[in-house]
């Protein structure tokens, strides 16, 4: 689920992290970028403990990863799903950097965790690459550890 957020010439995104996510909810994102054909994609999202996204690389654009409030950890993979390092995101350690063609995978370890993502590139002409589904179920043991 998601909320797309207008904005006339600039935003600063404190007043959006009082939201509070539903029972049944995993995730909730607000996006502050025009339309899904915007460059510049910038997201604020809430997740779960343990809620993921199978590992993906962007081949066309880098990701930044800004911790809001929670812990949350970066995973970083090899083409055949062998774990290559954890970043682990706190209050010590906001910011990871994604270069582009890197598997990567986000997860939220504790109760819920807010970061912001700043991609450079549309969502509608992104050219992301999941990793392999065969890995999926030793890379979920992982992930979710």
């Amino acid at each position: 689920m998601y909320k797309n957020i207008k904005f006339k010439h600039s935003i600063t995104l404190k007043k959006f992290l009082n939201k509070k996510l539903k029972k049944d909810q995993n995730i909730f994102r607000y996006n502050f970028h025009d339309n899904k054909n915007d460059k510049d994609q910038l997201m604020m999202i809430w997740q779960k403990k343990n809620y993921f996204y199978p590992p993906k690389k962007f081949l066309d654009s880098q990701k930044i990863y800004f911790l809001n409030k929670g812990k949350l950890n970066v995973y970083i993979f090899d083409k055949n799903g062998k774990l290559l390092k954890v970043h682990k995101l706190s209050k010590e350690n906001p910011v990871c950097k994604i270069k582009k063609n890197v598997y990567h995978a986000d997860v939220a370890k504790s109760s819920y965790a807010i970061h912001s993502e700043v991609t450079a590139h549309s969502f509608n002409k992104r050219k992301i690459v999941l990793l392999s589904i065969k890995n999926l179920s030793k890379i979920k043991r992982i992930l979710i550890s």
